[in-house]
């Protein structure tokens, strides 16, 4: 359906975080759209708070870069590229030992330890003259068999069981596909000699706004939209001639996009709509974090990645270091990421043992935040998609649909499903407006 005249077709969307959003955005205004969210402010993993002493990234420090033309020539409609976004060069490294290494790893032997540097450089050698071998069949063995046993012991498998907490060799690898590098032995190591750069790497240049984070991304893509704030969707109900209802809310809809967690989606049909998808997807798991809020000192560093068992805590993400309005009181600012249920003690040791002269401002914890993928689970959420497209459901983000999602692949999951519905995603740029949010 190409963008002109409002369309008649009314479509529900569950969930006020970047998919829902991105997909209310495309779809408004050819058709009506109502958004419901449960929380009071729209943002879901990507939200960002103002506080006295700076921007908190509650759930990370998100940015903005896609290697999709059609998520860019979409987003940048929205925004003025050169007047309300920084354009960053990822500066991203790693704490091994107390010493600070960049980031990949693997691009970066040079600056490990001789002796390190040494073994690791052997196994890249032997992996380059290694004859075809089987693809890995999971995580554990693709890093194995990309980067070799002492880079793996020393680096891959720490960082990697500490974020997921769960047995590396039971992850299937497309979960993460598209967050791996997939470097070449005999490239290894020509980047070393010529001391190159991984131009390739996810985010290796990004954006991030001026002013307020990712939370001025989802506040400017909401404008103009109806969402219904501090409204928990409790039940989603198809009528007998097609339409949908949410709650009692007097509205009908053609169509419901829900973008909340998938696990809960039977309970939320039930008793008129039960598949055998329901009961698979219930037992899925995740991994939480907790994420502080601290004062630091300056750095050019945007990541800082914590293998050492030693500390409790992954990893750093300097968001003062992505824009200084993200900064107050002549201090930048960061938040350091934990596994959800980490105790209290072991975080305050964390922070006065991380470097930086960390000072913690504020805490955020979150029970499910990254989704862990079974061998068959995208086959049972491909079978459930199905059977709920024929029905006017159409799943949509990271919970949703059980996919690793950055911000960027949450928009590109919603280009597919806006097409799926019809309509042309290149809609004008509206006027600006704030967004009109009401509470349900």
């Amino acid at each position: 359906m190409a963008i002109g005249p409002a369309s008649s077709m009314k479509i529900a969307i569950v969930g006020g975080g970047i998919s829902g959003i991105a997909a209310a955005r495309m779809l408004h205004p050819a058709a009506a759209v109502t958004v419901f969210e449960r929380a009071a402010r729209i943002g879901g993993l990507v939200r960002c708070e103002e506080l006295p002493a700076g921007l908190y990234h509650q759930l990370g420090g998100h940015v903005f870069n896609t290697k999709s033309p059609a998520v860019a020539a979409w987003f940048w409609q929205y925004f003025n590229q050169a007047a309300e976004f920084h354009h960053l060069t990822r500066d991203a490294r790693i704490l091994l030992g107390g010493l600070s290494v960049g980031y990949p790893l693997e691009n970066h032997l040079y600056q490990l330890p001789a002796g390190l540097c040494a073994a690791a450089v052997a196994d890249f050698v032997a992996i380059a003259r290694r004859e075809a071998v089987a693809a890995p069949a999971n995580f554990r063995d693709f890093l194995q068999a990309t980067f070799g046993s002492t880079l793996c012991e020393a680096y891959f498998f720490p960082y990697n069981l500490k974020l997921w907490r769960c047995d590396l060799a039971g992850i299937p690898l497309g979960w993460l596909e598209g967050k791996l590098p997939m470097p070449r032995a005999a490239d290894v190591l020509l980047s070393n000699v010529l001391r190159q750069q991984e131009a390739a790497m996810v985010h290796a240049q990004f954006f991030y706004p001026r002013l307020g984070g990712s939370q001025f991304i989802m506040d400017r893509l909401a404008a103009g939209l109806d969402v219904r704030l501090q409204c928990d969707v409790t039940r989603l109900a198809r009528q007998a001639n097609g339409q949908w209802l949410v709650n009692d809310w007097p509205q009908t809809y053609d169509h419901v996009v829900y973008s909340g967690d998938v696990r809960a989606l039977g309970g939320l049909l039930s008793p008129t709509l039960d598949l055998p998808e329901f009961g698979r997807l219930r037992a899925l798991r995740t991994r939480g974090i907790t994420n502080v809020f601290c004062h630091c000192d300056p750095t050019t560093v945007s990541w800082l990645y914590l293998p050492d068992p030693a500390f409790r805590a992954n990893r750093i993400i300097y968001t003062g270091a992505f824009s200084p309005a993200n900064n107050r009181d002549g201090r930048m600012t960061c938040v350091v990421a934990f596994a959800h249920g980490e105790p209290e003690a072991t975080i305050t040791a964390d922070l006065a043992a991380l470097p930086g002269n960390l000072e913690r401002i504020a805490t955020n914890h979150v029970r499910d935040a990254y989704v862990i993928q079974e061998n068959d689970t995208r086959d049972t959420v491909a079978r459930l998609q199905s059977a709920l497209e024929t029905r006017g459901l159409h799943l949509l983000g990271r919970f949703a649909e059980w996919e690793y999602y950055n911000m960027d692949k949450c928009m590109e999951a919603a280009l597919r499903v806006v097409a799926s519905l019809g309509f042309n995603h290149l809609t004008p740029n509206p006027a600006s407006a704030a967004p009109h949010c009401a509470k349900g």
